[in-house]
């Protein structure tokens, strides 16, 4: 008597077996190289948010120093000015006290100018 030996079914042979482990495990890298590429590119757009605000950082420290600079020179400027001022009040009220005019009224002084 002769046997014959068991049909294979295909999903019993080992080559399509692995043939599909094979599909399914390229299927696999494809999808997880799909999210990686999404999430670089998600990386690439939070990289150039970055360098903006790195850039627009950069930009407001110029303006702030231009502006603590103007700070300065207008404070100068602004004592300067309260020199001057303080110095002519000097001169006036030494003018004034020089021509006996000391305990005048400002109408003794510009007579009815104004009025």
């Amino acid at each position: 008597m002769t046997t014959t030996p068991p049909a294979e079914t295909p999903d019993s042979d080992p080559l399509t077996q692995a043939e599909a482990r094979l599909l399914a495990a390229i299927s696999a890298v494809e999808t997880r190289l799909g999210q990686l590429v999404s999430r670089m590119g998600e990386a690439e757009g939070d990289a150039r948010a970055a360098r903006h605000a790195d850039e627009d950082r950069s930009r407001l420290a110029e303006q702030l120093d231009a502006a603590r600079s103007s700070e300065a020179e207008l404070a100068e400027a602004a004592s300067e000015a309260s020199a001057a001022l303080a110095e002519a009040m000097s001169e006036l009220k030494a003018a004034i006290a020089g021509a006996g005019l000391a305990d005048s009224g400002p109408d003794d002084l510009f007579g009815e100018v104004g009025r």
